[in-house]
C-alpha cells in the first residue's frame, strides 16, 4: 500500500505525541513492505529517512498557520496515495474542497476543544472541525475507548465508522545516564513529570502538592520552561527542590530520568492514550496520575491516582512509607508490553487500512 500521514510535526519526532505516533507507525508499516510518505512541519526538514519512507515539507508551519498547514498537506498526497491518515482534526475543513478521493482516516486525538489553554472561539472551532471529521471521514480512530465512547454519544453517524486504536511503546533500548550527572540526581531520589506547561496538564496542581512535602526527594520537571506566560509563572513557583530541565528530547536521556526516578507524576486530563505515560510505564515506573477515564484505562486502574494537590502529597507520603514499589512497576510494564506493543498498534491499522481499501 501507499500510505500518506499528514497532520504532525512530522519526523524525527521532536515535539510530542502525534509525532512520536507518527514515527513509530511509519517504521513498523515499512517493515511490513508498504511504502510510507511523511508530510513535515516547514520548520522539521528532514531528507530520506528510509527505504520505503518519503519525507516532504509543507510550506507551512503548523504552530503558526495549523489550517494552511493541513491543506497544503492535503494537496501533496490527495492524488497519488491509496490512504490517507490524518493527525488531527484540522484538515477535516478541506476533504470536500479538496475534492480527495483517496479514503481519509482521522485520528481525532483527545478531547481537544476541553484544552484550557484555548481560547472560547478556538475550542468552538475545533469542536466545528470535529463534527466535519465525523461527517467527512472515511473512518475515525480514537486513541481509547473512552475517547470513542465520548465520540459515539456526540456524533451519531460516527457510529458504524469509528475504531479505538491506542498509541504504543517501545522498551528501551538503551538510557545515557550522564543526564543524571548534569542535574545532580541520584536514584529513587527524585519524581519525575514530563509534559508541556500547559493548563490541562494539571503542573499547578502537582506543584501545589509537592510543596507540602518535606522528605528530601526532588521533582524534576521536563517541559517547555518560560515559552508562555503560564509556563514562566509555574517556572517562578518553584523552590529549592524544584528542577526544570526545559524540553529534553534525546530519548535516551528521557529513559535514564524514567528508569532511575522513584514515581513518575502524570498530570495530562485532556486526551485517551498519552504517550508520555506509556513510555514511563514501559520503563517500569511507579506511576500516580490525574483520577480521570483516559488514565484509569491505560494504567488498568492499577497505579495511583489524584484530583487535587492534596490527594497527590498522600500518595507521595504512601509510597515513601511502603518503600517498595516492585508490584506497582512490574503490573505498569506488563500492561504496556500486553496491549500497547507497537507492533499490535501497526497489525490494527494495517487491518483498517486493507478494510478500507476493499470497500
Amino acid at each position: 500500500m501507499k500510505i500518506a500521514i499528514i497532520g504532525s510535526r512530522g519526523i524525527p519526532p521532536t515535539y510530542g505525541g502525534f509525532e512520536t505516533f507518527t514515527y513509530e507507525l511509519a517504521l513498523k508499516l515499512e517493515e511490513k513492505g508498504h511504502q510510507l510518505t511523511i508530510v513535515n512541519d516547514k520548520s522539521n526538514c528532514s531528507e530520506f529517512f528510509y527505504n520505503n519512507i518519503t519525507v516532504i515539507n509543507s510550506v507551512y508551519n503548523k504552530g503558526h498557520k495549523p489550517l494552511h498547514y493541513y491543506y497544503n498537506s492535503l494537496q501533496l498526497v490527495k492524488d497519488n496515495h491509496d490512504i490517507i491518515l490524518v493527525c488531527g482534526v484540522g484538515g477535516s475543513l478541506f476533504y470536500k474542497i479538496l475534492k480527495v478521493k483517496t479514503p481519509v482516516i482521522t485520528n481525532v486525538d483527545g478531547l481537544e476543544h476541553l484544552r484550557g489553554k484555548y481560547s472560547f472561539w478556538k475550542k468552538s472551532l475545533i469542536y466545528f472541525l470535529q463534527i466535519l471529521s465525523a461527517k467527512h471521514s472515511n473512518w475515525v480512530v480514537a486513541d481509547s475507548f473512552a475517547v470513542k465512547n465520548y465520540w459515539t454519544h456526540r456524533f451519531q453517524f460516527v457510529k458504524n465508522k469509528i475504531s479505538a486504536i491506542a498509541y504504543g511503546a517501545n522498551e528501551p533500548e538503551k538510557s545515557d545516564n550522564s543526564i543524571l550527572l548534569k542535574l545532580n540526581l541520584e536514584e529513587n531520589k527524585y519524581f519525575l513529570v514530563i509534559a508541556r506547561l500547559v493548563p490541562e496538564n494539571n503542573i499547578e496542581m502537582i506543584l501545589a502538592g509537592f510543596s507540602k512535602y518535606k522528605g528530601s526527594k526532588k521533582l524534576v520537571v521536563v517541559g517547555n520552561v518560560k515559552d508562555s506566560k503560564f509556563s514562566q509563572a509555574l517556572y517562578e513557583k518553584g523552590g529549592d527542590n524544584i528542577i526544570y530541565t526545559d524540553g529534553i528530547y534525546y530519548k535516551p536521556h528521557l529513559d535514564a530520568l524514567r528508569n532511575h526516578a522513584f514515581a513518575y507524576i502524570h498530570g495530562h486530563s485532556v486526551g485517551g492514550t498519552n504517550p508520555a505515560l506509556l513510555e514511563a510505564m514501559i520503563c517500569k515506573c511507579c506511576c500516580i496520575c490525574h483520577d480521570n477515564i483516559f488514565n484509569r484505562e491505560v494504567t488498568n486502574n492499577e497505579q495511583f491516582y489524584f484530583s487535587q494537590g492534596n490527594d497527590l502529597f498522600d500518595r507521595i507520603n504512601y509510597l515513601e512509607e511502603i518503600g517498595n514499589k516492585d508490584q506497582y512497576k512490574k503490573m505498569a510494564f506488563k500492561q504496556v508490553v500486553n496491549n500497547y506493543s507497537w507492533n499490535k498498534i501497526a497489525d490494527e491499522y494495517e487491518k483498517l487500512f486493507l478494510q478500507l481499501i476493499r470497500k
